[in-house]
C-alpha cells in the first residue's frame, strides 16, 4: 500500500519594513515628550486619535512581520492558497507562469488553470480577481524565499503541466 505524502505548508515571506517601525516608534516618542512638555495634551482629542494611529501601525507592523502567513498547503489531494477553500488536483487542468503588474513592477506568479465545469465556492477576494492577472488560483512567486518558490514551482510541474 502506498504512503501518502505529508502536507507541505509554505508560508509569505516579506522584506522586513523598519523604515515603518522606526516611523512608529519616532511618532510614538514624539507624542509622549508633548504630552511631558504639554501636560494639557491629555485632554485634546486629537492627541488620543494620533496615539490610536500609532498603536494601530504598530499592531499591523508585528502582525505582519511577527506572525507567520499561510500562502498555500499542498498536498496529494488538493491545493490550499492563501485561506480559500482547497482546490483538487484534478480539477486543474495546467498551471503557467506569468508576470503580473503590482505598482508598476512584473512580478512572477504562477497560474493554475482549472477545467471548465468547475463547481468551487468562490470567496469575495476571488471573485473580485478573478478578471485580473492576479487570477482566483494564482501563488505570488515573489512573496516566498527562493528555495520555497523552487520547491513549489517542482510540485506544481510534478502534478499538472506547467507552461512557461
Amino acid at each position: 500500500m502506498k504512503s501518502a505524502a505529508p502536507q507541505q505548508v509554505f508560508y509569505y515571506h516579506f522584506k522586513t519594513n523598519w523604515i515603518w517601525l522606526i516611523l512608529t516608534l519616532l511618532l510614538f516618542f514624539f507624542m509622549l515628550h508633548c504630552i511631558f512638555c504639554y501636560p494639557a495634551a491629555l485632554y485634546w482629542w486629537q492627541t488620543w486619535i494620533l496615539f490610536g494611529c500609532c498603536i494601530y501601525s504598530f499592531a499591523l507592523w508585528a502582525f505582519k512581520y511577527l506572525c507567520r502567513h499561510k500562502m498555500a498547503v499542498i498536498d496529494d489531494k488538493y491545493i490550499k492558497i492563501d485561506h480559500n477553500r482547497p482546490l483538487p488536483w484534478r480539477a486543474v487542468a495546467f498551471a503557467e507562469l506569468k508576470t503580473a503588474r503590482c505598482c508598476f513592477k512584473k512580478l512572477p506568479i504562477i497560474v493554475l488553470h482549472t477545467k471548465k465545469p468547475l463547481h468551487y465556492r468562490y470567496n469575495l477576494m476571488q471573485k473580485w480577481c478573478s478578471h485580473l492577472d492576479f487570477t482566483p488560483f494564482s501563488i505570488a512567486l515573489y512573496a516566498l524565499t527562493s528555495e520555497d518558490a523552487n520547491t513549489i514551482t517542482t510540485i506544481i510541474a510534478q502534478k499538472t503541466a506547467l507552461l512557461s
